[in-house]
């Protein structure tokens, strides 16, 4: 699972400082900025239902080896999660693994897209599209599948995974977590977006944004 129902919140390293650009985080010794994507509101242990959520989510990643740098919701649906009046839908965050914090990456983008290929069996020129139907007929509730590398360029290696998730009222509802792997100052940083899969063209256009996003994100931190 990438993002779902546990994915409603943001864990902020204890060296992070927020700005109005975002969160900044020492990472080993890198300072790294991590900019919310536009439209976006970072989550803050400030409020009352980001704390219930940080306490979660900080568990279910270290489960994963993962630390959650930090994350952000679309700012409407946010402030209506605050008042109780919904689950969040469109999420970004930003996160590394355990054993990246403190040393350089030995990765460039290039060669960690390489073995994100062979792992997830999707080789430059496979049918993402048929991928993706593949996944859609056989994922069950709460469970995720992998669609593999849908992309790759200068900024980043780009995969997606389907979830679908039950919600609070007995509905279902299916998602599409897209994953950029960066490089940046020296750091594996995985940059995610979650939204709400609604058709075909989801993917296409979650992408898009997703783009935006680490291209800022590397602008950033030059």
């Amino acid at each position: 699972m990438l993002f779902g129902r546990l994915t409603l919140a943001a864990i902020l390293l204890a060296s992070s400082v927020s700005g109005a650009s975002g969160v900044a985080a020492m990472i080993g010794d890198t300072f790294v900025k991590l900019p919310p994507p536009s439209g976006f509101c970072e989550l803050t242990p400030r409020y009352e239902f980001d704390g219930r959520a940080v306490a979660v989510i900080s568990a279910y990643m270290a489960g994963e080896n993962i630390k959650l740098l930090a994350m952000s919701a679309d700012c409407n649906q946010l402030a209506e999660a605050r008042e109780g009046k919904r689950q969040l839908d469109d999420v970004s965050a930003y996160l590394i693994f355990n054993s990246d914090m403190k040393m350089p990456t030995p990765f460039s983008v290039a060669s960690k897209c390489k073995t994100l290929r062979a792992s997830s069996n999707s080789p430059v020129g496979t049918d993402v599209d048929a991928r993706l139907a593949s996944i859609l007929e056989k994922i069950n509730v709460n469970q995720g599948g992998s669609i593999g590398v849908i992309t790759e360029d200068d900024n980043a290696c780009y995969t997606a995974t389907l979830t679908k998730q039950g919600t609070d009222d007995g509905a279902r509802k299916l998602f599409v977590n897209l994953q950029a792997n960066a490089v940046v100052r020296t750091k594996a940083i995985m940059v995610r977006r979650q939204a709400v899969y609604q058709d075909g063209d989801t993917i296409k256009a979650v992408l898009a944004k997703l783009k935006i996003d680490v291209a800022a994100f590397v602008t950033a931190n030059p």
